[in-house]
């Protein structure tokens, strides 16, 4: 194995949307959840199709009356994608065992620009496929062939590591090996039995 795949969301970030809206202490936390994080059009995002601005403006229209507080979400969600340390703790040891390492997630642009690339261990990567900027979105097979186009790799000398057994299983689809990770804090253990570290 010479390629280490991550997904972004719940292996290498945190990311719970209503725990942080109740932090935010929004009087309507769970309505904001819903319309917000729950919306069908929260996808598009992900997709690239639609922009941050018109998601907003959608949104205010659909909702009038929780106008300021939608406002507010979108201009700072990105706050509620917090590092998990344990595990990012564990890129530069497997940079330095060799290891070549790339990110295929569904993440909005938004996200990438604002907050992933300002991210110091961003660098420890050698190459990532994100949906929005790709327009594709996992579990569509052809995001998984495009990482092996883009950086020229072999689908057998990669593993991917995502918390959703449909991505998993489309990685499997085109040659790649994958660890199923429902739970971030057993990416060390699970690196261990597959003798990475």
């Amino acid at each position: 194995m010479k390629n280490i795949v991550f997904d972004l969301g719940r292996i290498l970030l945190d990311y719970q949307p209503l725990v942080w809206l109740k932090k935010k202490n929004y009087t309507h936390y769970n309505e904001l959840f819903e319309i917000i994080f729950q919306n069908p059009l929260w996808v598009k995002l992900d997709e690239g199709t639609i922009t941050r601005e018109e998601f907003t403006e959608k949104l205010i229209n659909e909702h009038p009356e929780l106008a300021l507080d939608i406002e507010e979400i979108m201009e700072e969600w990105i706050e509620l994608l917090l590092p998990i340390e344990n595990n990012i703790k564990l890129l530069s040891p497997l940079k330095k065992k060799g290891y070549h390492l790339y990110i295929i997630s569904n993440f909005h642009l938004d996200a990438y620009n604002r907050f992933l690339k300002k991210q110091d261990w961003f660098t420890l990567f050698d190459g990532a496929i994100i949906s929005a900027k790709e327009k594709l979105i996992k579990p569509d097979l052809r995001i998984y062939e495009l990482l092996l186009e883009r950086y020229q790799l072999k689908a057998d000398e990669c593993l991917f590591i995502d918390d959703s057994l449909d991505n998993i299983n489309a990685c499997k689809n085109v040659g790649m090996d994958g660890i199923h990770l429902p739970d971030y804090s057993k990416l060390e253990e699970e690196l261990k039995k597959h003798h990475i570290i």
